[in-house]
């Protein structure tokens, strides 16, 4: 099946942040240098930044004489690669095509029109942020950000000479064009002579032929060339598909300075609470965040380069402390540990690569880490991690914390909530003793029986402890008496989705299909709603004390947990024989919509959290990457699932007509899947069909057999 460009998928006309209506978005980002939003004016202004959240008011713009530099109303275009605007007045016509490569180039190339019979000038201008001088045609260009401790170094150049004296005539009704480049860097690793060098040689390969943007549109698009290629009669999983690739492409990044010694996903470019001018204020999502990690790797795992999965297991290992904990990091310093399931995710990737000698290399740190968070957080009762503090579950105001302090008013006062033994916590520790265990297996490592005695003890203590026979739910515990906290959260669902229960414990998924308990509109709640204090909007018993954007896990709905939650729902149903395959269908369709402003498949905007009732987006971190959603196509729309020894088979039927999955690398091997409602499904590997059935059906592959 032909792929398109990646911006035929996701073309997107005025796509702007929601709550800054006239700051237009930027789909293009470098190993580096990206943009948070920028204005509406020729060049680059905006909210600019470089590794982390830096906030300069720009790089540099341009403006004609006698026309407001802010063009409104213009139409702009979005598209992953690029971003093309244009104006038109009686006096002037405008059109720009701008980008970052990934060599953090800021290009803009831009065509001017002078519609009037007077010569105009086009002034050029740098930025106030930055300090500059002229040197041999082209302008040097630094600034000290003291707040990451960095000082950011550049050169800016024009292909027609525009720097020498400010600015380029336009005559009377002719038109001119030129490209601006910017090529941003930093003092630790770069230098002005090796800029200046890069931004002459990148004009002299694309001035000639004016191949700026089509060079950067075929650049781009080369990274989506090694991803499956989904297709299928629904429109909506179809376009999710490639949005959710290209999450994965804007949130990567390589930072190469600092304690950044590999590449690493970010949850996402855009800022939290403050746009301020030069400011870091706020929570800032361009760091590494090892709660999300593992999400990356879950949808990351499938594309066929391994470099970025790879990049961001090796910062797993950088950012870990002197006991081997994973931390947050940045540049400059680390940051507090959460709780995550990354060896657990390292482990199905594996399964697709097969890397014996990478996991021989990192396996070391990785059953460190183990070791370390269990005790570290284990207690003298039994192997049940308890949570000091309700933020490094990554779910932070989640009831049940309060449950023993009768839910007080002021829940942001510390010493307010109760510490607990997590049902999260406890799955994420299983699942990663596990992973450890069997990765043990396959470099035969000694070590095994450890990892895997500890994920059994894990196992049982969760079962005998933490479920309650009368409700039919798995609840957190006092952290002391081993009470139960009676608030249904979402991630008691946590269990099945480690796949450690079984048949009497299925009531338990009523609760997740029930409009008065999970699933009240835009599925999934974060708590139940028949919790006291269940608030779909975010706030706390109406006190919106962490403002409209604030992380609240106390109603509303978290793509986080929903994709986790139909992970759960979508085993169950082939333990089951397939009884939850229309509930699967009906949350996950819930789920991609949530990408969507508006619900409206033109404007793909992924954010951290929604009203659970409504669906409206409650924060406005746009093309935000805390969850996974590739896999669950793969495995359970398509029905593929890699062991160590093959394939097995067991497609959900959500009610396609057909769909395809193609170019999927496992271990080696290329492997195909296609679906025709009533004629068949069948799996090609290595272009030889190995399975093949009239309807979507069970089956099994082993490599050994082929």
């Amino acid at each position: 099946m032909k792929r398109e460009h990646i911006d035929q998928y996701l073309q997107h006309k005025n796509r702007t942040l929601r709550t800054l209506p006239g700051k237009l978005l930027l789909g293009a980002t470098g190993a580096r240098l990206f943009a948070d939003y920028l204005d509406p004016v020729p060049g680059f202004s905006g909210r600019i930044d470089f590794i982390h959240k830096m906030n300069l008011p720009g790089i540099f713009t341009t403006e004609c004489e006698g026309i407001s530099n802010v063009l409104e109303p213009l139409e702009a275009v979005w598209y992953p690669s690029h971003l093309f605007i244009k104006y038109e007045s009686s006096r002037i016509e405008f059109e720009e095509q701008k980008f970052i490569t990934w060599k953090d180039y800021a290009v803009s190339c831009q065509r001017w029109t002078n519609k009037t019979s007077f010569e105009k000038k086009i002034k050029f201008s740098i930025s106030e942020a930055w300090s500059w001088e002229r040197e041999d045609g082209c302008i040097n260009i630094y600034r000290d950000c003291e707040n990451h401790k960095l000082k950011l170094i550049g050169t800016v150049c024009s292909d027609n000479g525009i720097h020498r004296d400010g600015y380029v005539n336009l005559p009377a009704n002719s038109s001119i064009e030129f490209t601006i480049i910017a090529a941003i860097g930093e003092s630790e690793t770069d230098c002005f002579k090796d800029k200046n060098l890069e931004v002459k040689n990148y004009i002299r390969d694309n001035r000639d032929e004016n191949s700026y943007v089509e060079k950067q549109k075929s650049e781009y698009d080369s990274w989506f060339s090694e991803v499956p290629v989904f297709s299928s009669d629904d429109a909506l999983l179809n376009k999710t598909w490639w949005y959710r690739w290209f999450l994965l492409r804007h949130n990567y990044a390589e930072p190469s300075c600092g304690n950044f010694k590999h590449g690493t996903f970010y949850e996402g470019r855009s800022h939290k609470t403050s746009k301020e001018l030069y400011q870091s204020k706020g929570h800032e999502f361009t760091q590494l965040i090892p709660l999300s990690t593992p999400l990356h790797i879950t949808d990351c795992k499938w594309r066929n380069h391994k470099k970025e999965c790879e990049e961001a297991i090796l910062s797993l290992l950088d950012c870990a402390d002197k006991d081997g904990i994973f931390c947050t990091m940045m540049l400059d310093r680390f940051g507090v540990a959460y709780g995550n399931y990354s060896e657990w995710a390292i482990y199905q990737y594996y399964l697709i690569h097969q890397d014996i000698d990478f996991m021989k290399k990192i396996l070391p740190g990785f059953k460190k880490n183990v070791r370390s968070v269990w005790e570290k957080s284990k207690n003298n009762m039994d192997n049940l991690p308890i949570c000091y503090n309700h933020r490094r579950t990554g779910k932070e105001y989640q009831p049940s914390y309060w449950y023993f302090n009768d839910y007080p008013d002021n829940a942001k006062e510390e010493g307010s909530y109760t510490y607990l033994k997590r049902v999260d916590l406890a799955i994420y520790l299983y699942l990663n003793a596990l992973g450890t265990a069997k990765l043990c297996d396959e470099i035969k490592d000694s070590d095994a029986a450890e990892f895997y005695q500890l994920e059994e003890n894990i196992k049982r203590e969760v079962l005998s402890k933490m479920w309650d026979k009368e409700s039919n739910f798995f609840y957190d515990l006092h952290y002391e008496t081993e009470e139960m906290a009676l608030v249904k959260n979402v991630v008691g669902i946590y269990p099945m989705w480690a796949e450690i229960t079984n048949d009497s414990h299925l009531k338990l998924l009523d609760y997740y299909f029930s409009e008065d308990s999970f699933a009240v509109g835009s599925a999934f709640a974060s708590v139940s709603k028949d919790c006291p204090v269940f608030m779909p909007q975010g706030s706390w018993k109406g006190d919106f004390f962490k403002g409209r954007n604030g992380c609240m896990w106390d109603g509303p709905s978290w793509p986080y947990t929903t994709c986790i939650a139909l992970d759960a729902i979508a085993k169950q149903s082939k333990l089951q024989d397939h009884k939850y395959d229309k509930e699967f269908a009906k949350y996950l369709k819930e789920y991609s919509l949530e990408h969507y402003r508006n619900h409206n498949l033109e404007e793909p905007y992924l954010v951290e959290h929604y009203d659970s009732v409504t669906g409206e987006m409650l924060s406005d971190e746009v093309d935000y990457l805390h969850s996974y959603y590739i896999d669950l196509i793969i495995r359970h729309v398509a029905g593929i699932e890699p062991t160590e020894n093959g394939i097995k088979i067991d497609p959900i039927d959500i009610g396609l007509q057909f769909f395809s999955l193609s170019q999927v690398q496992l271990n080696g091997h290329e492997l195909c899947v296609e679906y025709q409602k009533s004629e068949y499904y069948k799996v090609t590997l290595d272009k030889k069909v190995v399975f093949c059935a009239a309807e979507l059906a069970k089956g099994e592959i082993n490599y050994s057999e082929m």
